[in-house]
């Protein structure tokens, strides 16, 4: 049995162990800066200027977030920076202020962070602000429909600071036997002298993809061009591998800004915002938070023509949530044309249930199936006929297949 600091006893001879921990605290808070009239902060502030935020108060400390429409300094003009800072310094205390915080950009429909637009950092304040040069790129701000609307944008910061208040003394449990404290569970937030921050690879190739610095490579889809890396896609896709390293059999090159040899590679089978979406990807891992539901199939095929694991099932997740009675039939036929197993089973699931069931029989849901794919149908009968097989039951259960013994 676990011997605390509270317990008395023990054996002649015997010392008794006990173990007690001065437990820290800490304190949350959120603060949500909504620009409005971007376009006017903007033209008014020039680079190396700010804008305050409202104080609010986090840890007993109050904070303001510090806001450049045009970069805080030359070397990130192009861009949105982004600040927190104490209201008063405290460079008299040696300790500081010991701070985590997140700056996120809020999709204006969902109201949730992006996961591209969001940076986390921890800090430990005196007198200085700390945050982001390169929060956003203006232009990649202004071309989003999700993030700018009506010519305004949320950013949330998310801030957890260590107080110095409400120290606790708690006991530890002690193994009777060895000595040896019993682990505890560990604390949610641990003060590390070195943090390191998530990989922000991401980030840079996404910009390097937005600059078409030392691009060796143009895509010329519809009546527009795509400037990519031929490294990039190499390593991405074993398609782009092959059809890449025979640049004899590409359309003849041009030479870019620098001087050097461009090959030019016409796509005929993507339209220019899928083929854009697509690019967004091979750099980022992730879709532009403006990639509309309507992009998706086209997505899927070209996953499935450049072997593209994982964007076709990050794709598939996201039909699979918009599947109902009206979407399910047209969904289930996709699925099985490009092979979208996951996706084919969300459709079957969602017509075990009987009354989705009966809704979808109410539409022309069915005789769609039954032209465009008919072996969907055999599916769905062998499914359906299998879930109404006599269930297992327990051997001191008084009934049977729902049937009463009585």
């Amino acid at each position: 049995m676990p011997i605390t600091a509270s317990s008395i006893g023990g054996s002649r001879g015997e010392p008794l162990r006990s173990a007690s921990a001065i437990v820290g605290s800490t304190e949350s808070g959120q603060h949500l800066l909504k620009i409005d009239g971007y376009s006017g902060t903007k033209d008014a502030v020039p680079t190396g200027r700010d804008i305050r935020s409202r104080s609010f108060r986090v840890g007993g400390h109050s904070w303001h977030i510090r806001y450049y429409p045009n970069g805080s300094n030359s070397t990130c003009s192009d861009y949105i920076s982004i600040f927190l800072k104490l209201d008063n310094n405290v460079v008299d205390d040696p300790l500081g202020v010991r701070a985590r915080f997140t700056f996120s950009l809020l999709d204006h429909g969902t109201e949730k962070p992006v996961p591209y637009y969001t940076f986390v950092a921890e800090h430990t304040f005196r007198d200085e602000d700390w945050g982001f040069q390169s929060f956003i790129r203006r232009y990649e701000l202004e071309r989003s429909e999700h993030l700018l609307k009506d010519d305004r944008f949320t950013i949330r910061c998310d801030l957890t600071v260590v107080t110095g208040k409400e120290i606790q003394t708690m006991d530890l449990d002690v193994d009777a036997t060895t000595g040896a404290i019993i682990p505890q569970p560990p604390p949610a937030v641990v003060d590390h002298a070195v943090v390191v921050p998530p990989s922000d690879l991401h980030r840079h190739l996404g910009r390097l993809l937005a600059t078409g610095e030392c691009a060796d490579v143009t895509f010329q889809v519809d009546t527009r061009t795509f400037a990519a890396h031929r490294c990039v896609l190499m390593a991405r896709s074993p398609v782009f591998h092959a059809e890449l390293s025979l640049s004899s059999s590409l359309k003849t090159t041009t030479n870019n800004n620098n001087g050097a040899a461009v090959t030019v590679v016409q796509i005929d089978d993507m339209e220019a915002q899928d083929f854009e979406a697509f690019l967004h990807y091979m750099y980022t891992d992730s879709l532009p938070p403006e990639t509309a539901a309507a992009m998706l199939p086209d997505l899927v095929a070209a996953a499935n023509r450049y072997q593209m694991e994982r964007l076709r099932l990050v794709c598939e997740d996201r039909l699979s949530k918009l599947v109902d009675v009206t979407t399910v039939a047209v969904i289930l036929a996709f699925a099985v044309e490009h092979h979208c197993l996951g996706l084919k089973e969300a459709c079957l699931r969602f017509l075990e249930d009987p009354a989705n069931l009966r809704e979808f029989v109410k539409t022309d849901g069915l005789e769609h199936l039954s032209t465009s794919c008919p072996s969907v149908l055999k599916d769905m009968i062998t499914k359906l006929t299998a879930d109404q097989e006599p269930c297992s039951y327990r051997s001191d259960d008084d009934s049977l297949y729902g049937i009463s013994s009585n």
